[in-house]
Order: C-alpha cells, then structure tokens, then sequence
C-alpha cells in the first residue's frame, strides 16, 4: 500500500516525527473508517452503508447537514442517511464522510497564524472550486479532485497545533505573502504539509488514490494528482493574498478562457462559503 511513498524523496513519517516528537496524532473516528470500509466492500450497498452510518446519531446529523446544505442545492431535503447514499452516489457520499471525518479528527483551536474558520472556509472554497474545475476540464476526477482539494491542507491545524514546533512564524509569512506555503515550509523544516498530509491518509487508512492526489497538489509531477486540485493549491487564505489570478493564468494554460476561469472560481466560492457554513 502507498507505493507511491517510495519514489518521494522525503520520508514524510521520519520528517514529522523528527520534527514533532512525542506529539500524538489524532485517531481517525473509528465508525467513519468502517462506512469507508464497507464502501469498498464488493458486497457493500446503499443500505448497508447506511446502517453503519446510522448507528452514530452525530455522524447521521452532520452528513444529512451537508447534504442539505445550500451547495448541493437539492430542491427536496434529505430527511435520512440511506436517501443521502441513494440520490448522492458512493463516490460523493465518501468525499462528504471523508470530510467529516477528518474535521473531528483535527484540532481546532485557533492560534497565531491560524483561525479555524479561516482554515475551513478556504478548504471548502478550494473543494467546490476543484469540482466544477474537474466537471469542465476531466469530469471522471470531479469527486476526487473535490476531495483532495477539501483535504490537502489538513496538515496544517496539526502542525499549527504541535507547541514544539515554530509553526506560527511559517503561516504569518505566507498570510503576508512573502511566498508559497509548501516552499516556506520546505525552507524551514525540509519537507512541507503535504508530505505530511500523505502520512496521515497511511496513519487513518485513506484511499490511497486520495493520498497521492493530496501529496501531488503543489506540482510534484511524479504524483498522480488532477489539475484541478494543483491549480486550486494557488488559492490562499486571506482575501488580501486569494490566489484567484494565479489560478486564473495557469487554467488558461491548460486550455481555459480567463472569462471562464473567474466564472467558475465565482461559482466555487460561492458553494464554498456555504458549505464552510455547515463545518461550524
């Protein structure tokens, strides 16, 4: 599993480890990796990932919150988990159990350099903005590129969180846009967060497929990672640094109009905030 680790040239686990020391990962919520599971089961259904589901009242409420939720624009709510699987599909269903699942595993206390709700917010922006991106450009990606673009930054709380390590210094460089988040992280630490975040989807047993997307966002061309999610890996956190006309310049490389380009980052945004909404 995770061949793909093989051919980086940093180690993620010895890079954190050595960084962090005896700081303890979070443990992935154990009844999400079993919906996950039977996901994958051949034998898996609708209704029997809706029973595993089911049998945690808090997971139920927040998918059905998302599903409901103004970024999927359903006119007919979602009023159970097995409608949810049923109308979304398995593939949008594991992106949204994905989602939640690493948003109760990660910390959420704010600090210097990281606010919570900032983090989110652009995370669901970077997420909606690779779906339609992916719906455009290579519509067999569009899930996993929602998905890899919600989650490649999910290093980010933990390191921001771990008190031996001079996170806050990196993140308020990047806000003032001195330069690129991975390439500060790299300068200060010798690999960046999403070396990291290839560690963590091997820690939780995440889809391998969505490991190599999150490592591969900011370009390593080793990695088999779709456009979209790179080109969203431009987008930053602050209105002041947003990214959009960087994102804009290398989608018209890949063969879209700027006018276009604007109009689906628009869009993203807009189901963005919205879905940030529900994360709260």
């Amino acid at each position: 599993m995770f061949g793909f680790l093989k051919r980086k040239k940093v180690d993620p686990k010895k890079c954190l480890a050595a960084l962090m020391g005896d700081y303890a990962l979070p443990s992935f919520p154990a009844v999400v990796l079993e919906a996950l599971q039977e996901m994958r089961n051949e034998d898996g259904s609708a209704a029997s990932v809706a029973r595993v589901i089911s049998r945690d009242p808090g997971l139920s409420i927040r998918l059905l919150k998302l599903v409901n939720s103004a970024a999927y624009g359903s006119a007919r709510k979602t009023e159970s988990v097995q409608q949810a699987v049923s109308m979304l599909g398995m593939s949008q269903v594991e992106a949204l159990l994905l989602a939640i699942g690493v948003r109760t595993a990660l910390p959420d206390a704010d600090g210097p350099g990281f606010e919570a709700s900032r983090f989110w917010r652009a995370a669901a922006r970077r997420a909606e903005v690779a779906g339609v991106l992916a719906a455009e450009m290579h519509p067999a990606s569009r899930h996993l590129s929602f998905t890899a673009a919600l989650l490649g930054d999910m290093a980010v709380p933990l390191l921001a969180d771990c008190p031996s390590l001079p996170y806050e210094d990196v993140l308020e460089e990047w806000h003032r846009g001195a330069a690129a988040l991975e390439d500060l992280e790299q300068d200060a630490f010798g690999c960046h967060h999403g070396d990291v975040a290839t560690w963590l989807c091997q820690e939780w047993d995440l889809p391998e497929r969505l490991a190599e997307a999150i490592g591969g966002h900011h370009g390593d061309k080793e990695l088999n990672c779709p456009a979209a999610v790179h080109l969203v890996g431009f987008l930053g956190e602050t209105d002041e640094n947003d990214g959009v006309e960087e994102l804009v310049a290398r989608a018209c490389e890949l063969g879209l109009s700027p006018e276009r380009a604007r109009e689906l980052v628009s869009l993203g945004f807009e189901r963005g905030d919205s879905l940030a909404a529900q994360f709260s």
